[in-house]
């Protein structure tokens, strides 16, 4: 994973404590439907996936239609 990017920083789980995280790239994505990144923490020295993540896109909604009175 040398020279590799990657967010890390720190969930608190509540009364299982804080543990570290990380958000990797998901670089062996084929298909939309596989996450772009995955969640991981380190516990006790094993490493665990807890979440997934997907990059979404909001569309541009159309123009609504614009209505002139002609009638005065």
């Amino acid at each position: 994973m040398a020279g590799k990017k990657y967010l890390s920083g720190f969930i608190d789980f509540g009364i299982l404590g804080r543990k570290e995280a990380y958000l990797f790239k998901n670089d062996k994505k084929e298909k939309e439907s596989q996450p772009s990144f995955r969640l991981m923490i380190k516990d006790n020295g094993t490493w665990k996936e807890v979440g997934v993540f997907w990059v979404r896109e909001v569309k541009q909604k159309e123009p609504e239609e614009e209505v002139f009175d002609m009638t005065g």
